[in-house]
């Protein structure tokens, strides 16, 4: 088992913390609180995960919760882009970053789900 600050799927989750952190404190102060404040939360929770899932036995159910919270995370991204709290570049970049998360967490659950019974 490799420490979790080495995989590359924990690298790119913490530019996606580093890069919401500078989203948010460019956002109007009512929004910050709330929405950038969730934004922030779900990141730091996307890190944590991929260190939980490193360190079980069974990663399919962390990484599970991984993917719904990923998938919770472009949504809000995309509210603050339609909204205009960020820009469509800014916006880009994050789902570049969000897509990177995602395709890595699926490879890594499908090597750890069970196979299907015949």
């Amino acid at each position: 088992m490799a420490i979790h600050t080495t995989l590359p799927i924990y690298k790119v989750a913490y530019d996606l913390l580093s890069l919401a952190t500078d989203l948010v404190q460019n956002m109007p102060r009512p929004i910050k609180a709330t929405l950038g404040g969730r934004v922030s939360i779900l990141c730091i929770e996307l890190v944590l995960l991929i260190a939980k899932a490193n360190s079980v036995k069974n990663k399919v159910p962390p990484l599970d919760t991984l993917l719904e919270r990923l998938e919770e995370t472009n949504l809000l991204l995309r509210l603050c882009q339609d909204k205009r709290f960020i820009s469509k570049g800014q916006y880009a970049k994050a789902i570049e970053i969000t897509t990177s998360i995602g395709k890595q967490a699926n490879g890594w659950r499908k090597s750890y789900a069970p196979s299907p019974a015949a």
